[in-house]
């Protein structure tokens, strides 16, 4: 299964959608759509998401890349 790297680095935290959408402010329903590919990830969302994760700055896009499961 293909999914974005910021399905497993999210897991790999510990941390829910749930938690993910309260960190954020974004909506869970569209953090779900996000990760399955179903809804754009604006750049704004991505800053957010990095900063709520601690990934690096430098490396955002990489966040937001497909990866094999």
């Amino acid at each position: 299964m293909v999914t974005i790297r910021l399905v497993s680095e999210r897991k790999k935290r510990g941390i829910s959608q749930y938690q993910l959408s309260r960190m954020t402010g974004i909506h869970p329903s569209d953090i779900s759509k996000m990760e399955s590919g179903r809804f754009p990830c604006f750049s704004g969302w991505r800053k957010r998401i990095a900063e709520a994760l601690e990934w690096p700055e430098g490396r955002i896009d990489e966040l937001f890349t497909e990866e094999e499961q």
